[in-house]
């Protein structure tokens, strides 16, 4: 097995990327990191790493000064570049992985040929995706920008070309078998889990009940929930704790925040595993996401997570095990279940045991890309 790997980001793609070198089956790494980024160096891949980072430099200087009205074009034009790059290397491969929109040129050219076609997708099929964000949108009383048309229509019509797709938790699966799909054609890898590296913070036992979230501050996170249901819950001295930044657009306009909700900006370091370490659960509301290793890493601090069923959770942990997975855009389970943990010091106790069994039991990068290749090795020849 041969693989031309071609993705815009650097992420689990350059995991992925090492996972496939190491194993000795990697044609191409196709990449559009930005050379010049200090993160940006992979020395272990030599001339199998390919970078055409031109126009995502293009892009991210869009995003930084701000001319928002050309991003969606320049970040298309990224992925239809590093596309086009990818030909070569493909067509003397026996494997071709595509991140979702950087693979349609070149799906079309392999048609017919030895070559495994599969597309690479993080989140849900993007119809799904937005029918969720134009409902919370409006749920919000915020406009809803829909995808950038093109980017829309070429990430369906790679759906239609490739042999495979593959999936990073049960979540995705499940919105591409809603949509149709052959099970037979859905394959899923999670991610790996990199454990926190600076200490495991100072627990500071605190008096009332410590809700922590960590993430960005936006509408696909749902936190309009997460605030309504720690307005319904009944316990005294109650924290809220939001860490992250704030986007343009939260999610919680014109919604009043009660008495107790703190918002801390980004932590890093210390400062973050002191957060974890102070609080008593940790609260994901997410109304769309593929799999959000943030529950993995609250699981390593050994809090119980609320989930809903659109983060991945039920990848990462057991329902009434290590925490809870409740509907995805109600604030009502949540506030049920914050208020059993609430209630129940013992309950704490079991599930924070079992959060930490769970998460030292989580595979990390080098499972997680030696999974991908077993699998790629499992699947049929085209």
């Amino acid at each position: 097995m041969n693989v031309t790997y071609t993705a815009p980001n650097r992420s689990h793609h350059y995991p992925y990327a090492v996972a496939l070198h190491r194993a000795g089956a990697l044609e191409a790494f196709v990449s559009g990191f930005p050379r010049w980024s200090p993160r940006a160096p992979l020395p272990e891949l030599g001339a199998r790493l390919m970078r055409r980072d031109l126009p995502q430099l293009a892009y991210l200087a869009s995003l930084r000064f701000r001319a928002r009205f050309l991003s969606p074009a320049l970040a298309h034009w990224s992925k239809c570049y590093l596309d086009r790059c990818s030909r070569q290397p493909a067509g003397r491969s026996s494997v071709f992985m595509a991140y979702n929109g950087c693979g349609l040129h070149t799906f079309r050219a392999l048609r017919g040929s030895r070559t495994l076609r599969i597309l690479e997708v993080v989140n849900s099929h993007v119809t799904t995706q937005e029918e969720i964000l134009a409902d919370e949108y409006q749920h919000c009383g915020l406009p809803y920008q829909p995808i950038y048309g093109p980017e829309k229509r070429r990430r369906l019509a790679e759906y239609e070309e490739a042999d495979y797709i593959l999936c990073p938790s049960e979540f995705v699966r499940r919105s591409f078998l809603s949509r149709g799909f052959s099970p037979e054609r859905l394959i899923k890898n999670a991610y790996g889990f990199t454990r926190p590296g600076t200490g495991s913070g100072t627990k500071t036992r605190q008096e009332g009940f410590q809700i922590l979230y960590v993430g960005s501050i936006n509408v696909r996170k749902g936190l309009r929930y997460l605030v309504e249901a720690f307005r319904e819950l009944r316990v005294p001295g109650k924290q809220l704790k939001l860490v992250g930044p704030l986007t343009r657009e939260t999610g919680l306009e014109n919604l009043s925040l009660p008495e107790g909700v703190a918002f801390t900006g980004s932590l890093k370091g210390e400062e973050l595993a002191n957060a974890y370490a102070a609080a008593d659960v940790f609260v994901l509301p997410s109304v769309e996401e593929g799999l959000a290793l943030v529950m993995a890493e609250a699981l390593s601090f050994g809090l119980p997570v609320i989930a809903t069923d659109h983060t991945g959770a039920d990848d990462l942990f057991t329902d009434g095990r290590e925490g809870f997975i409740v509907p995805s855009g109600q604030a009502g389970g949540i506030a049920d279940r914050l208020q059993t943990l609430a209630g129940s010091r013992e309950l704490r106790e079991q599930m924070s045991a079992a959060a930490r069994r769970r998460a030292a039991a989580l595979g990390g990068w080098d499972a997680s890309g030696e999974n991908l290749v077993r699998l790629l090795q499992s699947l049929p020849a085209s």
